[in-house]
């Protein structure tokens, strides 16, 4: 800045202006040399107009340079040195360079403030508040004395350790004094009840607070004196004379020295008492007592959250789930592509949504250092540590350099190389442990595994594991620096289960098995979108869009998404009665009143997260969304009327768990129910499921046996099948009516190309229907439409038609559900697939909701029957298949039923287990030829011949077309196996063929082709 001297008279109206505020009082700094600039400011309010008039005096030692911004100040007199000068237009800064000699700068100002115009300034008659940019504010800390006029029944407080109080006509001189230099200073008056204890060595304990919330007081002042009696003993004497807690017309959060200043809205929060208030008063140590090195970074928020917040949960119990939360929040916000290390953090507002990578690295994985710390050297010498360190640096600025100094010098360890990969690096350990085996050694089960680390270059690391057993825990500390470390861990019993850091002790990257579906999830990913209903709906969720702006959240009608879309992001459902939300989650059940947002992994990609949102009315939308960011960490949130009333985390595993043994189950034989006993407990249910392996004949027989027992007691039945598929129920109502025989029967109804199992495995079942006049329901969707989701990435790939024949509501986040559908994804990865995990979830729940409707409508239609439903044992699951399905539709009792196969989950995927003995069927005839049909063409092409036949060694060869089997014409595959269903006690087949006559033309042959029987039933 240019400074232009003029005339010198005004110094003497700024001279007599001083005298008459008390400006000649000298400060405590004063008694001896000038150290740092001092500043006076004396200030006068008119409440009225919403402003004030102050002058600054600031005295500048020699040798000392000093920028004043007097940015948002209308400045009418500068002088300096005695000597009037002016700011240039458009200037807002006073550089001031140094001199041999000190300096003096006055400054003559004023500032309206008009209400709701600043988040931290006020000035009206309900108080006062003075944050930001209120006076000249120097680049460089002061000692500062503070002077203010204010109204009678008004109080005021700023940073102090001395108060003095006069009464001059009809208003109230304060006048404030800190003998400490800082870098700003803070003002705050209204019409406080003061309510005054003491602490410690006879220091005050004060608490303003508004007549309408001083009930409060007393709790605030109960429940800090006892932080800062926590604190003393932990690291030493509070560093000053009083302490305050300052209620605040404005929603603030702030330390400052000698108090704390906490919003009106905040201090009526039930729990800030007991979290909030003991972090601002730390802050008198660390923050306050001992400042920030500028240089250094900000080591201050991480070891206040640490000794505070992590330390409170301690206190409750929680400190390994307020930990878990800090990684939690982490991984959801911080990306390697930002390039954020702990050294490099400075500060961050708490408002700002893109601040939070910031905060995340500054608070969440600062406090983890300083915990693994702590675990690295013991508490005894943590705390000693930090105690050496406040010593040293009290009442001064310091560095993370200061830290490792005071740790280094009370640990006598050099702590070098664990400072510098925690504060300069901007990856967190990324853990695993491939394949853990469990081998006997003399006698005894030793495990064997290894951890990895994935990261480019590995940590040193102390790496907490145990070990369950039967009867005990083994708790091992493991010293990892490799990308790559073996162990080998001897124990006394079989062990169960083997956990990596299940405390979140370390600083690590959360595995998909620990990370809950939050808000925050979905806030911090960098691809997701906002999915509306319809257009309608943009105003009823409009608050909620207007605070998620900053969020770059990009909004798109669900006409408009593409399965892409839904496979690439994180998905918001403004609206859960949209088509679009209804085929991945159906319709929660979220309570009708208030708001309700619901965080789910996406079923479509499980490293995003799909959240659910509905509201009763826009202004339930309104009254709420400013709240969300304060719910970050929360996976399910219900509020009314803007009060919270239902909150949740999806639960996790607490640690990276695996299982190192899986224990058969069994049942106590004396126990077991004979095949009566447990059809006398089926009749208690409407719906009874009988799962099958397609081939096991003995689940088949089990099947048949059921279902008769079951009409015997009661005819009232209806049978449900997973073989058919729904619009082929008027060709089975017509076999069952007699109208067909069986070859068209399953002509007509396609059998053989949309399940191609052997039918003999089904007829016994279907024929028992139709003799007792029994409805055969088919269940099944259409294969074509199925097969088209899974290779078409999602039902967006179908045309109008089919896509009406969906069921709306489809659930594809039932409990377990993904992971038992990615399992057997997982397990064709190795064969050719035309489609991606998305469309293959997608449709095989298509499978399951289909077959639920149409149970559900049945029953629903027909309220008297029972249905036995057969159909695979993946479709019957109870946890997660066709049952829950159904009674999501409508309230009805379900029973599944299975053949045992061994499996340890029986006894939670069934409620009865049967243990019928092998059976089988007699294979079925084999031609010996693969097939492919001609489409309009008449006839089969041979393809391929199968040694396991005996058509080749017959004559039949490749790229024969056969045309008709024992003189029965055959157009297709499917004519081919229904003619070969019925030659089961043939011993050959006459097969004509056509085939290619040299040199050109056909031939038409009769073959004799001797039959062969085979287990394999899709070889013809």
């Amino acid at each position: 800045m240019t400074v232009k001297h003029t005339q010198p008279f005004y110094y003497v109206i700024f001279v007599l202006l001083f005298l008459n505020t008390g400006f000649n009082a000298p400060l405590a700094a004063e008694a001896g040399h000038l150290t740092a600039p001092a500043h006076y400011i004396s200030m006068e309010f008119d409440l009225q107009t919403h402003s004030l008039k102050a002058n600054s005096r600031i005295d500048l030692p020699a040798g000392v340079s000093l920028q004043i911004s007097l940015a948002s100040l209308n400045v009418s007199r500068i002088i300096i040195n005695g000597q009037a000068a002016e700011t240039a237009p458009g200037n807002n800064y006073l550089n001031i360079p140094e001199s041999p000699k000190n300096q003096e700068i006055l400054i003559t100002y004023s500032k309206e403030i008009q209400p709701d115009t600043s988040p931290y300034n006020m000035i009206s008659e309900s108080g006062i508040t003075l944050i930001d940019s209120w006076y000249p504010v120097a680049d460089h800390e002061m000692f500062f004395k503070l002077t203010a006029h204010i109204p009678l029944d008004f109080e005021a407080i700023s940073e102090t350790d001395e108060i003095i109080v006069f009464q001059i006509n009809n208003t109230k001189q304060v006048t404030f004094r800190f003998p400490h230099p800082l870098f700003s200073i803070n003002f705050i008056a209204g019409p406080y009840v003061v309510s005054r204890e003491t602490f410690g060595e006879e220091k005050n304990l004060v608490a303003y607070f508004f007549p309408e919330d001083q009930e409060l007081a007393a709790g605030y002042l109960a429940k800090a004196k006892k932080y800062l009696a926590r604190y003393e003993e932990m690291l030493g004497p509070y560093p000053y004379s009083r302490f305050s807690i300052v209620e605040n017309r404005l929603p603030t959060g702030f330390a400052m020295p000698t108090f704390t200043l906490l919003g009106q809205s905040v201090v009526r929060l039930p729990f800030i008492v007991d979290t909030s208030l003991g972090h601002e008063v730390l802050h008198a140590w660390f923050g306050n007592g001992v400042r920030m090195s500028p240089e250094e970074g900000n080591w201050v928020e991480g070891l206040t959250t640490y000794l505070a917040d992590q330390s409170f949960a301690a206190d409750e119990g929680r400190d390994t789930a307020y930990r878990k939360e800090q990684l939690v929040k982490y991984q959801n916000f911080v990306r390697a592509d930002m390039d954020l290390v702990l050294r490099n953090f400075s500060n961050v507002g708490h408002g700002d949504m893109k601040g939070q990578p910031i905060r995340a690295v500054g608070y969440n994985k600062s406090s983890m250092f300083f915990h693994m710390l702590r675990n690295k050297l013991g508490p005894d010498v943590f705390t000693a540590s930090l105690q050496d360190f406040f010593k040293r640096a009290k009442f001064k600025a310091a560095g993370w350099s200061d830290l490792q100094s005071s740790f280094e010098s009370v640990s006598g360890v050099d702590l070098n190389d664990f400072f510098t990969q925690w504060l300069d690096r901007n990856d967190v350990p990324v853990l695993a442990v491939p394949q853990p085996e469990i081998v006997n050694k003399d006698g005894y089960p030793v495990v064997h595994f290894s951890i990895v680390q994935k990261n480019n270059t590995p940590y040193t690391l102390e790496v907490p594991v145990v070990i369950k057993t039967a009867t005990e825990e083994i708790h091992k500390t493991l010293s990892v620096s490799g990308s790559r470390t073996l162990f080998e861990i001897p124990v006394a019993s079989v062990p169960h289960t083997l956990v990596i850091d299940p405390g979140y002790d370390l600083m690590r990257e959360l595995a998909p098995s620990e990370l809950p579906p939050t808000w925050s999830q979905f806030l911090g990913t960098a691809n997701k979108v906002a999915v509306l209903p319809t257009e309608k709906h943009r105003s009823l969720y409009n608050s909620l869009l207007e605070q998620l702006k900053e969020s770059e959240v990009r909004v798109l009608l669900q006409d408009e998404i593409t399965d892409a879309d839904l496979a690439a992001n994180s998905l918001l459902f403004l609206g859960t009665e949209g088509s679009l939300s209804r085929s991945l989650f159906a319709q929660p059940a979220h309570p009708a009143e208030g708001f309700t947002l619901d965080v789910r992994r996406s079923p479509l990609n499980p490293s995003q997260v799909a959240v659910l949102v509905s509201a009763a009315n826009s202004e339930q939308v309104e009254m709420t969304a400013g709240k969300l960011r304060h719910y970050g960490k929360y996976s399910y949130l219900s509020f009314k009327d803007s009060r919270i009333r239902d909150k949740n985390i999806t639960e996790t595993d607490f640690g990276i768990s695996l299982e190192l043994v899986n224990l058969p189950a069994g049942i106590e034989t004396s126990k077991s129910k004979g095949f009566e006993d447990i059809i006398a407990k089926l009749l208690h249910y409407q719906v009874i499921y009988i799962g099958e392996g397609h081939t096991n004949y003995e689940d088949h027989q089990l099947q048949l046996e059921i279902s008769r027992a079951l009409h015997e007691h009661d005819s009232r039945l209806a049978i449900g099948m997973e073989m058919f598929n729904r619009s082929t129920q008027a060709v089975i109502d017509r076999y069952l009516a007699g109208e067909l025989d069986e070859k068209a029967f399953l002509k007509e109804s396609h059998y053989f190309k949309t399940w191609r199992f052997d039918f003999r495995l089904y007829r016994d079942i279907i024929n028992f229907a139709k003799h007792n006049h029994l409805p055969v329901i088919a269940l099944n969707l259409e294969n074509d439409i199925v097969n088209q989701v899974f290779k078409g990435g999602g039902p967006k790939s179908l045309d109008d038609e089919d896509a009406s024949l969906l069921p709306a509501d489809r659930n594809l986040d039932e409990p377990g559900y993904l992971e038992r559908i990615g399992s057997a994804y997982m397990m064709h990865a190795g064969q050719k697939q035309n489609g991606d995990f998305s469309g293959f979830l997608q449709a095989q729940a298509l499978w399951d909701e289909t077959m639920a409707e149409t149970i559900a409508e049945y029953l629903q239609d027909h309220p008297d029957e029972r249905m036995v439903v057969i159909a695979g044992r993946g479709h019957v699951d109870k946890i997660n298949a066709i049952p829950p399905r159904v009674a999501r539709r409508m309230p009805i009792s379900q029973a599944v039923v299975v053949n045992s196969s061994g499996s340890a989950s029986e006894s939670e995927t069934a409620d009865f287990v049967f243990f019928s003995p092998p059976a089988g069927l007699s294979p079925p005839p084999l031609l010996g030829v693969m097939l492919e049909d001609r489409g309009e063409e008449k006839g089969v092409l041979v393809s391929a011949l199968n040694p396991q036949g005996q058509a080749k060694e017959a004559g039949i060869k490749e790229k024969d077309i056969i045309l008709a089997i024992d003189s029965q014409a055959v157009n297709d595959i499917e004519d081919i196996k229904i003619e070969m269903l019925y030659k089961e006690k043939s011993d050959s087949v006459s097969v004509r063929i056509k085939r290619a006559a040299f040199p050109f033309g056909h031939k038409e042959i009769d073959i004799e082709v001797p039959l062969k029987s085979a287990q394999q039933t899709h070889h013809m």
